[in-house]
């Protein structure tokens, strides 16, 4: 009775101290409570989140251990998120379920520690792609070997292969959830799995295959002949294939070897396509005016040279076969070869039978200006524009140098006339920008001259620059523009031979206002009228500068 009288005491003390705890703890996590190892007992929901909130945010950074490396992930790159007000409530609500615990749990947290995890979620697409770059940044596939083939005995040999590694993702991460659900240490370790390698008896295998293979001539054959490769050639062209990242390996065919039998291989059978040539008069009328004009296209004597479809090598499909062909022991192998259009069509060029737009600007023979204009007009002479494709002088020129037979001869550099190597070929700009312009074309890049000459057409000339400053102008119309230029001792001439579906081009040209500072300036409006009725109107402001000393022509 003793016994039992002074159990029953020790059990209504616990009972009334646990009822103690439990009161004073109304609304607050009781003793001993741990949320990610921070202490919460004696805090209210609202405290705890508050507690919790600065480290348990989605920027918190881990860093992963591997390979000698360490790799720095922020939370939000898993797509986790906590719910603080729920982990607060869970802590609150801990040590109080059921009756046991209702009676006792209010007293365990004296003696041991109740730890509750955050309410964390992730998203499994973004946690998908961080364990795939940490798998990218220290992962290794494994190392197949390669095939060596002796020059003289043709003999082949491998070298060794070497084993990988790669991340266990889903151990990581179960690693990375558990890490995220507590604020502790930051560090973890990513577990690597080793990836094996081709055994050295299937590299000995294919060594042997290898051998085999160049006793009997490789042979390429297309269009009724023949191209062999000597053993030697074929042997430059073998190659071990890795497969599975390394984990099997096959006889393949790769590397320069095989790049220098299809650049054979392309130039024994393949043929360029040939453009439709068109044949068109160098003059056949043209603008000079300065001021305001108009223009519209004039029916022109054109001839057309039929265009010429190609053959080309299909390189990418003649690689694959050879590869097959050595994988499977064949060695003759059909060149495929697929028909290459021109760009500019017959059925194009002939729609071309129009003067659509022409100028010519003047200048006084015998001035080295003039080498470098006739230089210019002679390299773009015949250039054909498709339908869709951008002209730009700078492209079709290049660089004026000496070597392709410019010379010195004055040029406008801030606001200053210096002698510079092609000098003068912004007269060949303004001409051909006059030519598009009229020819009612789309006008992409130009920039007029900082000071007026009054060869040019104010406000509708167009300086040059190599590389900066260009003249670009886009083929806009259904048909190719073929471009003619002529010379003679008066001046340079750019006519441009095409179907720009009837456009009327009217240039109206401002008066010249005063400007503080500077010369005067000037506006020029282009108005397009177009056979189906729109009109475009385009006006462009041009201001010159005055001449600085020390400059002189």
């Amino acid at each position: 009775m003793l016994a039992l009288v002074v159990v029953l005491t020790v059990v209504l003390a616990v009972l009334v101290a646990s009822f103690a705890v439990g009161a004073t703890h109304d609304g607050k996590a009781l003793p001993g409570t741990r949320v990610a190892g921070v202490d919460v007992g004696g805090a209210t929901a609202a405290q705890i989140a508050r507690r919790l909130r600065p480290d348990a945010t989605a920027q918190r950074t881990l860093r992963l251990r591997a390979a000698g490396r360490t790799i720095p992930v922020k939370a939000s790159a898993t797509g986790y998120a906590v719910d603080l007000g729920a982990t607060a409530r869970e802590a609150v609500a801990a040590g109080r379920d059921g009756v046991v615990g209702k009676l006792v749990g209010p007293l365990v947290g004296l003696v041991a520690h109740r730890d509750v995890a955050l309410d964390a979620t992730f998203d499994e697409r973004r946690m998908a792609r961080t364990l795939a770059k940490v798998d990218e940044a220290v992962g290794e596939a494994a190392d197949a070997g390669a095939l060596r083939v002796d020059p003289d005995s043709l003999e082949v040999t491998t070298t060794t292969s070497r084993p990988g590694r790669t991340v266990d993702r889903p151990e990581l991460e179960r690693r990375l959830r558990a890490r995220l659900r507590t604020l502790g240490s930051a560090s973890v370790d990513v577990p690597l799995k080793t990836v094996p390698a081709v055994s050295q008896g299937r590299l000995e295998s294919i060594a042997a295959e290898a051998e085999d293979y160049l006793r009997t001539p490789l042979r390429l054959t297309a269009a009724g002949s023949t191209l062999e490769l000597t053993a030697g050639e074929t042997a430059r062209l073998l190659a071990l294939e890795s497969l599975q990242d390394g984990r099997r390996a096959r006889l393949g065919a790769d590397g320069d070897g095989l790049s220098a039998v299809l650049d054979r291989a392309q130039r024994r059978w393949s043929r360029a396509a040939r453009d439709a040539r068109v044949s068109a008069p160098a003059t056949a009328g043209s603008l000079t005016d300065k001021g305001s004009v108009s223009w519209s296209p004039k029916r022109a004597g054109v001839r057309v040279t039929p265009a010429r479809s190609g053959r080309a090598v299909d390189r990418d499909a003649l690689a694959g076969r050879i590869r097959a062909a050595v994988r499977d022991g064949r060695h003759a192998v059909k060149v495929p070869r697929k028909t290459t259009a021109p760009e500019v069509s017959t059925a194009e060029a002939r729609k071309a039978r129009y003067l659509i737009g022409t100028f010519t600007t003047p200048y006084v023979a015998g001035q080295p200006r003039v080498t470098n204009i006739r230089r210019m007009a002679r390299t773009v002479d015949g250039t054909v524009i498709a339908p869709g494709a951008q002209f730009s002088l700078n492209g079709i020129t290049g660089q004026r140098t000496k070597a392709k037979g410019y010379v010195e001869a004055p040029f406008i550099a801030n606001n200053k006339i210096e002698p510079s190597v092609g000098g003068g070929v912004s007269q060949f700009s303004t001409t051909m920008y006059n030519a598009a312009y009229f020819a009612g074309l789309q006008l992409d890049a130009h920039r007029a001259h900082s000071l007026y000459i009054d060869r040019y057409p104010p406000g509708r000339e167009s300086t040059l620059n190599f590389p900066d400053i260009d003249l670009q102008w886009t083929n806009d119309t259904d048909t190719p523009v073929y471009v003619r230029t002529s010379y003679d001792d008066a001046g340079v001439t750019v006519s441009l031979y095409g179907n720009n579906g009837g456009r009327r081009v009217s240039a109206k040209a401002g008066s010249r206002e005063p400007v503080e500072g500077g010369d005067f300036q000037i506006t020029v409006t282009r108005t397009v009228r177009y056979a189906d009725g729109r009109v475009a109107r385009q006006p462009v402001t041009t201001r010159y500068e005055n001449e600085q000393e020390g400059g002189g022509e």
